[in-house]
């Protein structure tokens, strides 16, 4: 088992089973499913006009395939992580992450619950969504960013938009009335090919993570894989 491998393992297990798992501020754990800590300051206010324009323009209906690229820096690692594959969302907020290098594991979230399956290493954890604490909550974000629904974050988030020829910029930055020192601040980005997504997420000790996501397929058809993924983690 590599390295990265244990701790997506052993991070997946200790949140999965709800351990009461506390992240050490130095620790070179993977966030795992918990995808999206980190905290950029940024100004908490933007044009409305211009970031309705632009929730409109990232917003994503129905079932979505993503082929996605992963680049984790961690502050005690020599060097960047890398790992690549698809992410599916489905119509019924389903999320389904499978990881094809550098190994195959499947993470998801449907129906209130939160799966992990590693075929190599024959790891299967799972465990309801409520009883992972912070964890659902970076999920439900990272979801809401995916499908193209992050105005329903407003009520937690400040939004900054900005737009620099074809280059459009979304920042979300925690309110400043939340006490979460690890509330996450998400900065998605892009031009003028709708396909194309990137994601930075930099943590409060250094360390960060980057996706850069094209949309392969969207519509009904990718339902059938969305189950049969689903299944997989399951373990039916």
């Amino acid at each position: 088992m590599t390295l990265i491998n244990m701790m997506n393992a052993e991070y997946s297990k200790k949140i999965l089973l709800n351990h009461n798992y506390q992240r050490h501020p130095r620790s070179i754990v993977n966030p795992g499913l918990c995808l999206l800590l980190a905290l950029l300051p940024m100004p908490g206010f933007c044009d409305e006009t211009e970031l309705q324009a632009l929730l409109g323009r990232i917003r994503q209906s129905g079932s979505a395939e993503f082929h996605y690229e992963e680049t984790r820096k961690l502050e005690l690692a020599s060097s960047p992580w890398q790992g690549q594959g698809y992410m599916l969302s489905g119509a019924d907020g389903s999320l389904i992450k499978q990881q094809l290098q550098p190994t195959r594991v499947i993470m998801a979230i449907a129906a209130g619950r939160m799966y992990y399956w590693d075929p190599e290493q024959k790891q299967r954890h799972t465990a309801p969504l409520g009883q992972s604490g912070q964890a659902a909550d970076l999920i439900t974000v990272f979801i809401a960013i995916l499908q193209g629904h992050a105005d329903e974050l407003k009520s937690s988030y400040d939004f900054v938009s900005e737009q620099h020829g074809k280059r459009w910029t979304l920042r979300l930055t925690p309110k400043p009335v939340q006490s979460d020192e690890d509330a996450p601040t998400i900065e998605i980005s892009g031009d003028e090919d709708e396909r194309k997504r990137q994601v930075l997420i930099r943590q409060p000790d250094g360390e960060s993570t980057e996706y850069r996501m094209v949309k392969t397929s969207e519509g009904q058809q990718l339902e059938n894989s969305i189950q049969r993924l689903l299944m997989e983690a399951i373990g039916d």
